[in-house]
């Protein structure tokens, strides 16, 4: 398993005047990660050279990491003010940026528990033949999808119990039994 930061959120859009963001949680534990005071770590958007390349908030940098000033659910997604962040032009620039936290920093899983994140890397089999390797998880209302890289093109396949044989993380393999002509759409 990785020790890469977590993505646990990504930010959909700004909220107000004064650089309020909702947050797309990509966590089933987010009650207990968005609190005051926590540190979200940016992975992209509009960081340090893409701010200054587009000319964004007068040349000012980004900054690399948010603290939550307060948090909240607002509908199915969550409205967060964070320090870093003082107007809707700033925030407007960290519009779908992802957020992540170190591992270390995650609620404890129970026992044989994996985050989807750490399915990132591993090779996806059938019947003993690698199909391909993940390279993203989307963690969709239905169910999770694997973006695969089959032979140097992605190809998404649903992250379902009735699709899984095994999961090894030893060896770095998701053993599937994949419905007949998924991966020709």
């Amino acid at each position: 398993m990785s020790d890469a930061p977590v993505i646990v959120a990504r930010i959909a859009r700004p909220h107000g005047i004064r650089g309020g963001l909702l947050l797309e949680a990509e966590t089933d534990r987010a009650e207990a990660l968005f609190r005051a005071g926590r540190r979200l770590h940016l992975i992209d958007g509009d960081t340090d050279a893409g701010a200054r390349a587009r000319g964004r908030a007068g040349g000012a940098l980004q900054p690399r990491a948010l603290t939550l000033e307060t948090a909240r659910l607002h509908g199915r997604r969550w409205l967060v003010e964070v320090r870093e962040v003082a107007d809707r032009t700033a925030a407007e620039g960290l519009r779908g940026a992802r957020l992540a936290v170190p591992r270390e920093e995650l609620p404890d899983l129970p026992d044989g528990g994996y985050l989807l994140h750490d399915l990132i890397g591993m090779s996806v089999c059938e019947d003993g033949v690698a199909i391909g390797v993940i390279r993203e998880v989307y963690d969709q209302p239905g169910a999770p999808l694997l973006a695969l890289d089959v032979g140097g093109r992605e190809r998404l396949i649903p992250f379902e119990a009735e699709l899984v044989v095994e999961l090894d993380f030893e060896a770095g393999e998701v053993r599937m039994k994949l419905p007949a002509g998924l991966l020709d759409i």
